[in-house]
């Protein structure tokens, strides 16, 4: 039980529940399941019917547009909900969820949830007030990641993925996902080429720096 508790602790959905009301949620809870860098959570096209919360590690969400290139519209990192959709409505993913190291998450299956929802109306609130949250916020990266020079775009990605995922350090703001070229032309709509030129840029004005697998955003940036 202790296990499951914190497993679904961090679930923005249970922000609000009295641990009473928790301790419900737990006696139905989460599947834990184990991800190798490159595994897939699920495929565009999949059914979804699973909510999933990251517990370690990080994930891109891609999708296949409909002259068949990919592109990343997502990074997901830890705390991160994946897949909220499916608690509204039964129909299929419509991004591909690839780790981009290894990864742990916690699955609650729609059906789990309706059930605890019929006994705990009070939860349909939090349901419906952080999908809302999650469009928003959908809607705001898009606009940043799409509009601008390639090198804003750039800029700006590492700007947003520095503020969701990362960690203070001497030199500024680590950023904890790993996150190859060709994954950041990707995500940006841009070429490797470009992206390489790009982040040439960054680095000789002091913007960016690489260490290992790690790029580290200056605090100039923000």
């Amino acid at each position: 039980m202790e296990k499951t508790y914190f497993c679904l602790h961090d679930l923005p959905l249970f922000d609000t529940l009295e641990r009473s009301v928790f301790s419900v949620v737990c006696s139905r809870a989460a599947i834990k399941k184990h991800f190798k860098r490159g595994d897939i959570l699920f495929r565009q096209g999949d059914a979804s019917d699973t909510l999933y919360l990251v517990k370690e590690g990080s994930f891109k969400l891609t999708r296949v547009t409909e002259d068949g290139k990919e592109v990343i519209v997502h990074v997901a990192g830890v705390r991160d909900v994946l897949g909220e959709a499916a608690l509204f409505r039964e129909g299929s993913h419509p991004t591909t969820a690839i780790a981009l190291q290894d990864a742990r998450v916690c699955a609650l299956s729609r059906q789990r949830l309706e059930e605890i929802i019929r006994t705990h109306p009070e939860l349909a609130m939090q349901v419906i007030y952080s999908l809302g949250n999650s469009l928003y916020n959908a809607w705001e990266q898009a606009t940043e990641l799409r509009s601008g020079t390639t090198e804003e775009r750039v800029l700006n990605m590492f700007i947003r993925l520095a503020a969701e995922h990362g960690e203070q350090c001497i030199e500024g703001t680590k950023i904890t996902v790993f996150l190859t070229q060709q994954d950041i032309a990707d995500y940006v709509g841009a070429s490797r080429v470009m992206v390489v030129q790009v982040i040439k840029k960054l680095a000789e004005r002091n913007y960016l720096v690489k260490k290992g697998k790690n790029y580290i955003l200056k605090n100039r940036c923000f």
